[in-house]
């Protein structure tokens, strides 16, 4: 298969290492000539790269961020053709995959995924498709997608090595984000924000800085992405903040039965997560 990778950051870069290790043919978009070449002298990208090779791509995908992904479509939707499919990669759907929509000849199929690996780095540097094997990944419909779209997903997926695969709705995948990847980079943020002891990085253990690893935040991309689910997103704090409250309470009150009681609920949820 063809593949048009749009954008060699972390994911993208990722991507086109795995997808050439696995036997397709990829071509890349990059505003860095830099990044272009290295990836052709590694191997990871056609020797005869270029944007004139979009059109002659199976499937387009989409790594750059959010609305970078619309803009790219915006300015080289004319050299798209008649039975390509698009995906992007973006960390959240309503709103991007509307603009997609829209911005998209009606010619051209589209479905969205989202991969959920990554790091607390970023950049083509970075880039390892092993990160990917066995995770999570979500496939989201929309109006123009087709079985055939899936099966095509599922099969990259596949060459990825990811694991679990789910299909679903633009809604429903923000939804579930604002609970499993944003409210989780929230509560990092706000845990490093609130530290205000000197001694603090003398004092953390594992707990700590496996909570806090994702605090080393890409603010540009993820400022964007709490902003275009911020609805999901705020339901998802408040909701967060209303079980912290009950905790808060039953410590004031030395009400140690219903600590307990939170505590065994939490670890048997958490060992559901594994039988799943």
């Amino acid at each position: 298969m063809n593949v048009f990778i749009v954008g060699l950051g972390l994911i993208g870069g990722s991507y086109a290492e795995g997808l050439s290790d696995a036997g397709h043919r990829v071509y890349a978009y990059d505003i860095r000539d830099e990044v272009l070449e290295e990836g052709k002298n590694l191997g990871l990208i056609e020797k005869d790269n270029g944007i004139d090779r979009l059109s002659e791509a199976d499937l387009v995908v989409l790594a750059l961020y959010p609305k970078d992904n619309v803009r790219f479509i915006e300015t080289h939707k004319n050299r798209l053709r008649q039975g390509q499919v698009v995906t992007d990669v973006s960390g959240t759907k309503r709103e991007i995959v509307s603009l997609i929509e829209k911005a998209l000849p009606a010619k051209i199929r589209y479905i969205s995924h989202h991969p959920m690996a990554g790091k607390a780095v970023g950049g083509f540097e970075n880039r390892d498709f092993r990160m990917f094997k066995g995770a999570n990944f979500l496939i989201v419909e929309t109006s123009s997608s087709t079985k055939e779209d899936i099966l095509m997903l599922e099969g990259l997926a596949k060459d990825l090595k990811f694991g679990k695969m789910m299909v679903t709705d633009a809604g429903t995948h923000d939804r579930l984000i604002a609970f499993t990847s944003q409210l989780t980079h929230v509560i990092a943020v706000a845990l490093m924000q609130s530290d205000h002891e000197d001694d603090t990085p003398r004092a953390t253990g594992d707990s700590f800085r496996d909570l806090t690893r994702i605090a080393n935040i890409n603010d540009v991309m993820w400022s964007e992405l709490f902003l275009s689910n911020r609805k999901a997103l705020l339901e998802t704090i408040d909701r967060f903040q209303s079980e912290v409250g009950r905790l808060r309470e039953a410590i004031l009150s030395e009400d140690r039965n219903e600590l307990m009681k939170s505590m065994r609920e939490a670890r048997e949820k958490r060992k559901s997560f594994d039988r799943t």
